[in-house]
């Protein structure tokens, strides 16, 4: 850019600055020596460039001694009007060379073209410009862009119109997805809905719908055959986890318990002959069980065998669980859905997840959310135990999570404690906390046998937050540096948005077939000038006339026109008969002055409510 206004007094007797509203300023004074003999010289120097360059139409042309010249400047230019508008052009062209009464007079000019933007320069030809691409320019970096990219189309995936488990969805959710594992092998011929008994004893399935109310995602699960559930159980258990004497009530304006690791509970209902469940939808997660255990089921192992988890990841999962279950605590509720099936898993921190965490997963940072609170307080509300006791089985639960995370065997709590005898509970635990013990840290070791262990009661919540002070540390440095890239990735977006701010506006003014009955309205006064702009941004050529695709330019063009810096820039016809000197303020001012005429005719857009 600064090589281009450097050479803007030299660059040929045709250029003139315009000027927003008052059209191009006055040439100079021909009569003055000084300038009739630097006149002379450039028209000289013109008329050697022409004839040795013929049949170049007017292209800029590097002479090869560190000047450029412009082809065809025979004399100066003038502003011509027609029809009330200011055409700038040589006289030989006498006309804009996009009036209408230009085209027939461009027909019959069969000479090749070498279309430039810009003048290209001898120092430029030796030498590979810096590229800037969209990974470090506008955009998101590549691994992020792709994940983020993937979990939108996850969240636009709809099932087929004659799919019958549509029936299975209320008619004030539409758009469903189911999100059942076991129906992906489903054929897509069946009139029957095919349901599975859940972990909570009862047919279920799982949607992901969007809300014909407020147009937003929600997971909704249904479960059939439940028999003692009525309006007044609902409304009951909804009125302990929904109203504002729980959770974050300061920051929460929809009222209702709310914290980052517990998957929000929306309402229930009943319809259908069946309990609907309406949660916080989050896109491309998977459960605990899945991230982890799934494959060795697949692999044909059994008994939902795994491998061990790095103990760094075993931490920041359980301070995670811990910090969810402290606060649900705290609010004289129990989760009692603590299992590996029920705890959604997210990936964090896509930028650095490919040397963050190590083993044998190679994982990133995992964001862990306690899924389905609410749904066994609604089932089993008559047969609901004193809060006591259900926090306490919360511990336990706790506790087989973080056995099978050590020891890669998912454990539940049944299998240890449900019908069986201390002894043989003690007997069970032996062999596994002994892995423990030898795999991992004393202080791991301990945490684990506090929690199970089936000779004294778990360790509360509040015990356990305070002996893991010290890693809650590290993961509260971590999920700082996760907000630092975070920041970063927003920067990016912002500037993209301010980019596309200028496109769309851009967009709209360019190439405009028609505006009311001025049909060359895009084609004329300053509206042409965004056009020649246009050209500038986006049509780069070298001297060949092979297309430049500089990102960089691209990108600091906009950011000028966004800041309507005082630069100014040369702005060329394709033809290479009209040269333009004009600031990015000037720009600015006009593509304002003509995007805002636009919106005052526009149509109006109708509204939705």
């Amino acid at each position: 850019m600064d090589e281009i206004t450097d050479d803007v007094g030299g660059l040929s007797m045709t250029a003139k600055e315009w000027r927003p509203g008052q059209g191009f300023a006055p040439t100079p004074n021909a009569s003055s020596p000084s300038s009739s003999g630097s006149s002379a010289a450039a028209a000289n120097a013109t008329r050697q460039s022409s004839a040795g360059s013929a049949g170049s139409g007017g292209a800029w042309k590097n002479t090869g001694s560190g000047q450029s010249s412009w082809g065809e400047a025979e004399a100066p230019s003038q502003a011509i009007d027609v029809n009330g508008t200011h055409y700038f052009g040589s006289p030989n062209s006498s006309r804009h060379p996009h009036h209408p009464s230009a085209a027939q007079s461009s027909l019959n000019d069969n000479t090749s073209h070498t279309n430039t933007t810009i003048p290209s320069h001898n120092n430029q030809q030796h030498r590979t410009p810096r590229r800037s691409t969209l990974s470090n320019a506008l955009s998101l970096p590549m691994e992020e862009y792709h994940h983020h990219r993937e979990l939108s189309l996850q969240s636009a995936r709809e099932m087929e119109p004659n799919d019958p488990r549509h029936k299975a969805v209320p008619p004030s959710f539409c758009r469903a997805y189911c999100l059942d594992n076991r129906h992906e092998n489903d054929t897509g011929n069946n009139n029957t809905i095919t349901q599975q008994r859940s972990s909570f004893g009862y047919p279920s399935s799982l949607f992901r719908v969007t809300s014909a109310t407020d147009g937003n995602l929600y997971c909704l699960r249904r479960i059939d055959s439940v028999r003692c559930v009525s309006h007044k159980i609902a409304q009951t258990v909804m009125h302990q986890w929904l109203s504002n004497a729980s959770g974050r009530e300061k920051h929460n304006n929809n009222g209702g318990f709310d914290h980052p690791g517990v998957v929000r509970w929306y309402k229930c209902f009943l319809s259908q002959r069946a309990v609907f469940f309406v949660h916080q939808y989050h896109a491309g997660a998977v459960t605990l069980r899945e991230r982890f255990f799934s494959h060795a089921q697949q692999q044909g192992q059994g008994g939902g065998g795994g491998v061990p988890l790095p103990e760094s990841l075993i931490w920041s999962c359980l301070v995670q669980l811990v910090s969810a279950i402290r606060a649900v605590h705290g609010n004289n509720l129990a989760v009692r859905s603590l299992q590996l099936n029920h705890i959604l898993c997210t990936q964090e921190n896509i930028m650095s997840g490919t040397s963050s965490s190590g083993g044998p997963y190679g994982l990133p940072k995992l964001r862990l959310r306690i899924n389905c609170i609410g749904i066994v307080d609604i089932l089993e509300f008559e047969a609901r135990k004193g809060l006591e006791d259900l926090q306490s089985a919360d511990m336990r639960a706790l506790g087989c999570i973080l056995l099978s995370m050590t020891t890669g065997t998912e454990i539940n709590v049944n299998d240890i404690y449900r019908n069986n005898t201390v002894q043989q509970q003690a007997q069970i635990l032996m062999e596994y906390l002994q892995f423990v013990q030898q795999n991992y840290s004393r202080e791991m070791y301990v945490l684990v046998h506090s929690l199970l262990n089936p000779n004294a009661p778990p360790s509360s919540i509040r015990g356990i937050a305070g002996s893991m002070a010290m890693r809650a540390f590290d993961e509260l440095d971590g999920a700082h540096g996760c907000i630092d890239e975070m920041h970063g990735a927003l920067a990016g977006i912002y500037e993209s948005g301010r980019a596309m701010r200028l496109l769309l506006k851009l967009a709209f003014v360019n190439e405009r077939p028609e505006f009311g009955i001025d049909k060359n309205w895009s084609e004329s006064g300053d509206c042409y000038i965004l056009k020649l702009f246009r050209d500038f941004v986006f049509h780069q050529a070298d001297g060949a006339g092979r297309p430049v695709m500089d990102l960089g330019h691209v990108v600091s063009s906009l950011n000028k026109l966004d800041a309507a810096d005082e630069e100014k820039i040369v702005l060329t016809s394709r033809d290479g008969k009209n040269v333009l000197v004009v600031s990015f303020a000037d720009v600015a001012w006009c593509l304002e002055k003509a995007y805002q005429e636009l919106c005052t005719t526009s149509v109006p857009i109708p509204s939705m409510t």
